[in-house]
Order: structure tokens, then sequence, then C-alpha cells
């Protein structure tokens, strides 16, 4: 497990970008979170109170503004309501939404109200379907062809199928969050017991987390979690990650930076130099446990490097500063 991130304010869902970098949600003080790139982690000048799930559609993002009742999407520098809902008294409202199975709708958690609803990117409910108690996550499941819902009320994981839901598994007190692997397991968040735990094998497959949250897939199929009461992003490597150095690096001219591979036990997939910005690989680390590249001379008070390598599982992204 690799800490992204730590000192977030209560860090509640994800979304991961194309680019490598991941939107979390920061619950107890209403920012958004932007982590990875040269510039580490950023936050967006948006905000308001008890930011939820998000989901990206032909490069806009929409999150769901709970204490609100509603769903938003950024606009440049502040936001527009694509979706009212009624509130609740207890301010718990809409939860995690996600993207439908053809990428160009949302489906949102009217959780207070039991209900699952689909959305255009208009604000139109175009379908609905209830018997929840209290839906907290949505995963659309391209491999059965339906949507994964996470149950908190009811502590049940459930999956959406034309019109209608049906119950998968039982007995997941408090479930928040689900998502399916490319193994075909489905994995759920309990944040009271601290656990990561495996719905298909039936077995924790991560514990002593703090109040976990978000959960979803990088680049590579590794994991990404939210510990929201210890502030920090997590990765579960489950296939390889790239580490470079964290503090800008002096160099000489033509001076080499290692980079280093990680990789899940067993894993050996042949890795490969998909890209570099700022500098020029030397070669591909294989099953090496590390890579180098040679940064270009830097005339600025500081430059970026930026990597992209490449497995059957996909792309990891890395970016480091240097200086000469």
């Amino acid at each position: 497990m690799l800490l992204l991130a730590a000192g977030l304010s209560g860090p509640d869902d994800l979304l991961y970008y194309a680019d490598g970098t991941v939107l979390v949600g920061e619950h107890t003080n209403g920012h958004l979170a932007k982590v990875g790139g040269a510039a580490g982690l950023v936050r967006l000048p948006q905000a308001f109170p008890e930011p939820e799930g998000m989901a990206e559609i032909a490069g806009t993002t929409y999150v769901a503004d709970q204490f609100n009742a509603r769903v938003v999407a950024l606009t440049d520098t502040g936001t527009r309501t694509v979706l009212q809902l009624q509130p609740v008294a207890s301010g718990e409202n809409l939860d995690g939404i996600s993207v439908d199975l053809n990428g160009t709708g949302l489906v949102v958690p009217d959780s207070p109200h039991g209900t699952v609803l689909f959305v255009n990117t208009s604000g139109s409910v175009t379908g609905k379907v209830g018997g929840f108690s209290r839906p907290a996550g949505v995963w659309p499941d391209p491999y059965a062809g339906g949507y994964l819902v996470a149950d908190e009320g009811s502590g049940a994981l459930y999956e959406i199928k034309g019109n209608s839901a049906q119950r998968l598994a039982a007995g997941l007190a408090g479930v928040d969050d689900v998502v399916r692997d490319a193994r075909n397991h489905v994995l759920v968040t309990l944040p009271a017991p601290g656990t990561i735990y495996d719905v298909t094998a039936r077995n924790t497959m991560v514990a002593g987390l703090r109040n976990p949250q978000g959960l979803a897939f990088d680049g590579a199929q590794n994991l990404l979690v939210t510990e929201s009461d210890s502030g920090r992003l997590d990765l579960i490597v489950t296939s390889f990650a790239v580490s470079v150095p964290s503090k800008t690096v002096l160099l000489k001219p033509g001076q080499g930076v290692c980079y280093g591979i990680l990789r899940a036990p067993g894993n050996t997939d042949s890795l490969r130099v998909f890209q570099t910005v700022g500098a020029v690989p030397l070669d591909d680390p294989q099953l090496d446990a590390q890579g180098e590249v040679v940064p270009q001379p830097c005339t600025l008070p500081v430059c970026t490097v930026s990597l992209a390598i490449q497995g059957p599982t996909g792309i990891e992204f890395a970016s480091f500063t240097y200086r000469d």
C-alpha cells in the first residue's frame, strides 16, 4: 500500500482521470483536491458543503453535493446545478454517483429515499429503480451489463439489471462503495471495521484502514481508496506502480535519474516506457526493480519530468521535479 496524499480533510469519494491524477472530495471542509502530476496536490477553486460521488462525461466533471441534495457540474471556476433532489432534515442526502454504462449519463443514488436514478446531462430523470434502504455507492458493471449498488442501510449488495434489482450479498454492515476488478471479483469498503472486503472470495482483502470510503482503480488497475479518519489517499498495488523522487532533484548536466518499479507479489508483467516528457528514457524496466531517464537541460528554476509506463493492465503515471 502506497500513500498518495495525506492531510486531506475527511476524504470521501474519488475520481481517477485518464492523465493519472485523482480528484478527491474533502467531505469535512467542502474542497475538491486534485492529487498527482507535477503539482502534487492542488485544491480546485470550487467549494461546497460535503462533496460526495464524482463522474466525468465528455470532459465535464459532475459532483454530488450531499448537503444541498444536488448534482453539480464543475465549470472553470464555479458550479452549475444539473439535478436538484428533495433534501431531508438530517442532511444525509445523495451519495456516490457514477457514470452510466454508455458513458453519456449519470447514475444517482437518491439515498434517503431508497432509489437509484438514471439522469441525462441535462438533468432529466430517464429511469428509476427503488426498493433500497439507503443506496450509497454505484458502480457501472460492464462485465455483467448492469450496475452494482452498495446499500448502506441494509448492509447488502445489489445488482441492477433492466428495471429491477437483485440482491447479491448480505451481512455487509455499513457497506459504502463497490467496484468489480479485472479478475471479476466484487470489492466493497466496510468503514466500521476498516476493511476492503472481497465479496466474491468471501475474505478481507485489506485491513487496518481508518474509515475507508471511496474506491476506484487507477490506470493500471491498482486500487485507490480514501481513509476518511486519517486524511489519506492510498494506492493498493495489485499490478505495478512507479515511484520517483518526492523532492526536487539537483542534477549535473546529462545526469540520469532512476525510478522504481513496485510490483504486486507474483507480478512478472513486461513493462515499457510509453511516454516521457522532459527526459530521454535509457531502457524499459522489464523485470528490473528500476528504470532510468536522462532529463533535458533545465533553464528554469525548476523543471519537470513526466513518465508513463505501460503494462498489460494499463498505464501508470509519475512526475518529478529537478534543476541543474
